[in-house]
């Protein structure tokens, strides 16, 4: 576990520490060789690249997935918010852990970075090299 992550944690009020709590020890021990950081202010967790995160959100504990965008058909429980890639889901009780089916959810969002990064997939697709050439020339 990684120290900054444990402060970002042990700050929030009882009821989001304990949701967040329980969240960082599923996302740990679904995704065991996951890697936990402080980015951006808030707990990040990389496994072939950047996977997910935590945040505290009014409602509750955001658990954002960085490749969502590729999830949401699968997954109607997460909400892409108007954001390229991201997609996510607030957590609002412990309870709802369960409810929204997260250790499914991180199960089948790990397996897809896995497979995304073997077929070297951007998060973000990039424009046509000849397009944005053919732009530049305009």
């Amino acid at each position: 576990m990684n120290r900054l992550v444990d402060a970002y944690i042990e700050s929030l009020p009882e009821t989001k520490r304990e949701i967040a709590e329980a969240i960082r020890e599923l996302i740990l021990t679904t995704v065991p060789d996951v890697e936990e950081k402080l980015s951006f202010k808030i707990p990040f967790y990389h496994y072939f690249g950047m996977f997910c995160y935590l945040n505290e959100v009014e409602e509750g504990i955001d658990v954002g997935f960085c490749r969502g965008k590729d999830l949401v058909f699968a997954w109607p429980q997460l909400d892409l918010r108007d954001r390229v890639m991201v997609a996510s889901i607030i957590i609002t009780s412990k309870k709802e852990i369960q409810t929204f089916q997260l250790e499914q959810l991180l199960l089948a969002a790990s397996h897809w970075q896995v497979e995304a990064k073997q077929m070297k997939l951007p998060m973000v697709k990039t424009k046509n090299k000849k397009a944005a050439s053919k732009k530049k020339r305009l």
